[in-house]
């Protein structure tokens, strides 16, 4: 794990970020199933700079999915390298293992704070400003994963959400 303190002009924000999401990957031709559905996913999602203002620290996971997927070959023979390397396998672990980083985090500063671990949906290009802090991200990855969150004081605006100390920014604020 690796958490950085980082300035507003490290972090990259634009509105291409957010149409990623509706880039074809492999099963799903018009991009995530997910865009447009739900609150903490574009267009809904708020934009980064409406909802957070600094400090703000930069928080990444590496998840070894080398590893992991020989592990599950090894666990299940007859599975193909991309039955293996399936999101559905590992994701909410990751992602569980962030969050928890993150409220970890927040617990120790003033009150509030919230993070975000869909940065991307509020406009932060993850991988020029991951790059710009040294972690290796990559778009197909094939030895790690890296998933990144953003904790960030909430914008005086939304000051109101104090009391929910520590919570995924994205999901309180649709």
């Amino acid at each position: 794990m690796l958490t950085v303190r980082i300035r507003l002009d490290s972090i990259d924000c634009t509105e291409r970020a957010r149409e990623w999401c509706k880039l074809p990957y492999p099963d799903h031709p018009k991009g995530c199933p997910a865009y447009g559905k739900r609150v903490d996913c574009p267009p809904q999602a708020k934009r980064f700079n409406e909802v957070f203002e600094p400090p703000f620290f930069l928080v990444a996971v590496r998840f070894d999915l080398t590893e992991h997927v020989a592990k599950m070959l090894k666990k299940h023979p007859k599975w193909t390298e991309k039955q293996a390397k399936c999101v559905l396998y590992w994701q909410k672990t990751v992602e569980k293992t962030l969050r928890q980083k993150c409220e970890k985090l927040i617990s120790r500063l003033p009150n509030g704070f919230c993070y975000t671990l869909k940065p991307e949906a509020m406009g932060v290009n993850v991988f020029t400003t991951a790059f710009k802090h040294g972690i290796p991200i990559e778009t197909r990855p094939k030895q790690y994963v890296w998933k990144i969150a953003v904790i960030g004081k909430l914008n005086s605006s939304y000051f109101f959400l104090s009391s929910r100390r520590g919570k995924d920014a994205s999901k309180l604020l649709g």
